[in-house]
């Protein structure tokens, strides 16, 4: 009897993340797409960013309810840089631009670049303030208190790879929410399932990236905002989508079989749960 309430207490963190922030963002978002707003207008962006905030109440549940210890580190490991191994600053850059680097020379090398906003100050700052606020607001969730509960129950690359399938999963909504970026690929489309599916490698990676470090959330929130300003200024088109995806498919390959499945984790977070 006590091991069975051991073993729902640890999968406890799991259900409820999910749960919240599928619960919080989705009520926000449908509710946007059965009315009919777009995000450009005020209270299509109301809607929006209170659907972002998802992950993010999902973080807080699951800190609210883990032992003290653990809410003081969880938040150190948001914020607090120091210490970190030059390596890890250099795989964080790789996450980040290496596959939209090499998918802008690819697409470049076959004559099938696309429309890009160009590499300038202004089109780096349009993109970086939407994409560090996605970052902060989703990582400590995806990347950090569900990352914590699943790899504690599981072997890493499970973990991560059903926290990168579901975290593709939550973003449904905005492919009906008029305005978002989901929502311009057309539901369906080659290009719909190529960016929901390189979600997965990429969320792979953003776990190692968080175990190598000594757990510091602050490269998934930094890779994150990354990838998506790198993102954005390589040439659109599904021939970048592919070559990004693959990039990632094969980045993601090398690292389970390096790692062993493991992804560097080191062990569950201490005081997950409380006592």
């Amino acid at each position: 009897m006590a091991s069975s309430d051991t073993s729902s207490r640890r999968q406890l963190p799991v259900v409820s993340f999910f749960a919240l922030v599928f619960a919080w963002s989705w009520v926000w978002w449908w509710m946007a797409a059965t009315i009919g707003v777009a995000v450009t207008e005020p209270p299509g962006l109301l809607l929006y960013l209170l659907g972002v905030f998802g992950p993010f109440v999902g973080a807080a549940w699951v800190v609210h309810h883990g032992g003290s210890g653990y809410r003081r580190e969880f938040l150190r490991r948001i914020w607090d840089p120091r210490g970190l191994a030059t390596r890890w600053w250099l795989a964080l850059l790789a996450v980040a631009a290496g596959p939209a680097a090499l998918a802008a020379v690819g697409t470049s090398v076959m004559g099938r670049a696309g429309a890009s906003p160009g590499l300038s100050a202004g089109a780096v700052a349009a993109l970086a303030g939407p994409a560090l606020v996605a970052g902060l607001v989703e990582e400590p969730g995806w990347r950090g208190a569900v990352s914590d509960a699943w790899q504690a129950r599981t072997r890493p690359v499970f973990a991560a790879t059903g926290i990168g399938a579901l975290w593709s999963l939550w973003h449904l909504p905005l492919s009906f929410f008029e305005g978002s970026y989901y929502y311009e690929l057309e539901f369906a489309s080659e290009r719909f399932w190529l960016t929901h599916l390189m979600l997965v490698p990429l969320g792979i990676l953003l776990v190692w990236l968080v175990n190598g470090s000594g757990g510091r959330i602050l490269l998934a929130v930094l890779a994150h905002a990354g990838f998506n300003v790198a993102i954005g200024l390589a040439p659109n088109g599904i021939a970048r989508d592919v070559l990004v995806f693959l990039a990632l498919t094969a980045a993601t390959s090398a690292i389970i079989i390096m790692t062993r499945g493991r992804l560097c984790f080191l062990g569950p977070a201490r005081g997950l749960m409380p006592d």
